[in-house]
């Protein structure tokens, strides 16, 4: 019994890989070219968490709402929106679509994107946490 289990699980093992690579394989394999080659996903989705010191949540959800009205408008943008946290309405997040990462690189070093986080910074309970995101394919 003891020489069956480590072999059973070397089996399962060897199977769950095989599958990954069967699988996952062309879609790992594509996105590897994609970062080899330089090309950036598109869409590409970012994700940005904001957590605001409660005191100033009213205030820094009038700056998110503004900033989501603005970005919409921008060349590239798909869509944006910000969602608050229902049991914590000072934790919120800014969900975004670009056509592409150039397009969402233009947005960060436009003015009226600096101008909003000189704004909503001294309103921060944490530094903003974004992080990028592409489609499964």
């Amino acid at each position: 019994m003891r020489l069956i289990r480590p072999a059973v699980i070397s089996l399962v093992c060897a199977a769950v890989v095989f599958a990954a690579l069967l699988f996952g394989g062309s879609v790992l394999t594509g996105r590897l070219r994609a970062q080899q080659s330089g090309a950036s996903p598109s869409p590409y989705y970012v994700i940005t968490f904001v957590d605001l010191i409660p005191p100033t949540k009213d205030q820094g959800v009038a700056l998110l709402k503004q900033y989501v009205d603005t970005t919409r408008k921008e060349p590239g943008n798909q869509s944006a929106l910000a969602l608050t946290q229902i049991n914590r309405p000072n934790h919120l997040f800014l969900y975004e679509i670009w056509q592409n990462e150039d397009a969402f690189n233009k947005h960060e070093s436009d003015a009226a994107t600096r101008d909003f986080r000189t704004k909503i910074q001294p309103m921060l309970g944490a530094p903003f946490d974004q992080r990028a995101h592409s489609k499964l394919e």
